[in-house]
């Protein structure tokens, strides 16, 4: 029930909204916090002081590192969609993976609340092949290429939106 809506939220948000706009306030590589912008209904804003926070959790530097990526693939993937038709296959998969980083930065955002370096880890393992997954598939849409995407399931249902579901909501947002 929670997963199901969970998809649902940021599927309204992401698909019905307008405008592509940056998740992270502050990357904590650039800037000394690291910040992620709420986004109503699914998340709250959080930050965290992430030069002290790397000196007794390593990881913090890791998470502000993966989450900036995933924060600029995003926003990419948010700026392209619009010009690739409905039938494209592509349009699928990228939204897949936009709706994917949104709940990963849910997960990181409840993560900064409280600070466990175990959840960290695991945030930053599921949220690193997150990240190249969606490299790969950005790559391929904007290239027109037949690479072969390798899927993690794992990291989808870490982040609490199964991607079986989220292709099924899609293919219905979508109408295919």
């Amino acid at each position: 029930m929670v997963i199901v809506t969970l998809l649902n939220i940021i599927m309204s948000r992401l698909l019905a909204g307008s405008g592509c706009r940056r998740l992270l306030a502050a990357d904590g590589i650039t800037t000394p916090e690291l910040g992620i912008n709420g986004m109503q209904g699914i998340f709250e804003a959080a930050s965290v002081d992430a030069r002290t926070a790397r000196k007794s959790v390593p990881a913090v530097g890791q998470a502000a590192s993966i989450a900036k990526n995933l924060d600029e693939y995003q926003f990419l993937i948010c700026s392209l969609v619009p010009s690739l038709p409905d039938s494209d296959p592509s349009k699928l998969q990228l939204q897949k993976y936009r709706v994917a980083i949104v709940a990963a930065f849910a997960r990181l955002a409840a993560n900064l609340k409280e600070i466990r370096p175990g959840d960290l880890a695991q945030w930053n393992r599921h949220a690193r092949s997150l990240l190249e997954e969606t490299s790969e598939a950005y790559v391929k849409a904007k290239s027109n290429a037949k690479l072969q995407v390798a899927s993690h399931r794992e990291a989808f249902e870490f982040f609490g939106v199964p991607e079986d579901r989220i292709d099924a909501a899609l293919r219905a947002f979508y109408g295919q």
